[in-house]
């Protein structure tokens, strides 16, 4: 649904005096291009209120992957337009720090901090001193401390959820936007339901507050199906890893070109670092000795102790690992966890991620249904 620009305005500024967020949080309107030449009968009321709230071109959104997804990747993709993630959870304070101000230095700022809840945010502190706009939060609920925290700052969150339950949750948090996670999803994956099952459950209690829907989005006819159906936008996370700059290893690179749906599996194969989190990852040497074991328990899987590659500063990582392979890394990196959604089949090429953003918005607007 196209809108006129007094129209947006109009609804910018309510929205902004409701979350008690300053005009000047993101940059003005005039910047952005995001109406007639983007919006069209396709999207909805939620869209232009998602890509007003942020002041982006297109309702796309970067998944924190944590690992692959560092600064330059946040910072094309929201130079781009769209909406990157920084993944902060394990970051010390410092490095926080520095990373929200890089990202800060070479955008207008379109991007948001995301926090795992089953560890301690120990970093959001200094996140929000660097000036991170945008908070968003994945495996829990923010205490009212942290949401406090947040608003002092001048900040938006959003907050990642699973069902109408949770969604009914986070709104009585004063959550401005949520993400529907769906199984298909890559990565470590709370979900229970499929996205369509899940978008159903939580559109029908949004209350207002703009809804992402994630898991398994990968092309522009995927984004259209879900803005269809009422999602204001769409979070892509393995399309993004493939990527330029995409931190992510070559050889993992590689092996999401040449893998599709099927290649993934849903399990929780991989604990050494997160615990009791499902997670879906492509089918590799780890998985296969496991699943062929019995998918035995910590202390009786095979080749537990087995150091099957290094980081860059020499470190080693053991068999059943959490963490994916990333650059710099050395040895059988593809026996860690190569995390990897179910569109994974429609990823065929490795381009600059501004250029996919455009990609996918053509494949939006012209692709048949």
């Amino acid at each position: 649904m196209k809108q006129e620009p007094d129209t947006s305005r109009r609804r910018f500024i309510q929205r902004s005096i409701a979350f008690g967020v300053s005009l000047s949080a993101f940059p003005p309107e005039s910047e952005v291009r995001a109406n007639e030449d983007v919006l069209d009968e396709k999207s909805n009321d939620s869209t232009n209120d998602f890509t007003t709230m942020f002041n982006l071109r297109y309702p796309i959104v970067q998944a924190p992957t944590a690992g692959p997804a560092g600064p330059a990747l946040v910072i094309a993709i929201a130079e781009a337009g769209a909406m990157g993630g920084l993944p902060l959870t394990w970051d010390s304070p410092d490095d926080a720090y520095s990373a929200v101000k890089q990202v800060l230095a070479a955008t207008k700022g379109s991007f948001f901090v995301n926090y795992v809840l089953t560890f301690e945010p120990r970093s959001l502190d200094r996140a929000l001193d660097a000036g991170a706009r945008a908070v968003q939060f994945s495996w829990g609920m923010p205490s009212t401390d942290v949401v406090r925290k947040i608003r002092a700052a001048g900040a938006k969150f959003g907050i990642q959820v699973t069902s109408g339950e949770s969604a009914r949750t986070a709104r009585d948090l004063g959550a401005d936007y949520l993400v529907c996670q769906g199984t298909e999803a890559g990565g470590h994956v709370h979900a229970s339901r499929t996205l369509s099952e899940a978008l159903h459950e939580v559109l029908a209690v949004r209350a207002g507050a703009p809804v992402l829907a994630s898991g398994g989005i990968a092309t522009g006819h995927d984004i259209r199906k879900v803005i269809s159906r009422g999602a204001a936008g769409a979070v892509l996370g393995t399309r993004f890893v493939a990527t330029q700059e995409s931190l992510a290893h070559a050889d993992y690179k590689r092996a999401l070109l040449a893998a599709d749906a099927r290649d993934t599996v849903l399990t929780v194969c991989l604990t050494k670092g997160w615990v009791n989190a499902p997670h879906r990852i492509l089918r590799n040497g780890t998985f296969t000795m496991w699943e062929a074991a019995g998918c035995p328990p910590e202390g009786q899987r095979p080749g537990e102790r087995d150091v099957v590659a290094h980081r860059a500063n020499g470190d080693p990582l053991e068999r059943y690992a959490v963490n994916p392979p990333t650059e710099g890394m050395t040895g059988a990196v593809v026996d860690l966890g190569m995390y990897a959604g179910q569109g994974v089949g429609s990823v065929k090429d490795i381009p600059a991620a501004g250029d996919l953003v455009r990609r996918l918005w053509r494949e939006y607007k012209n692709k048949q249904e």
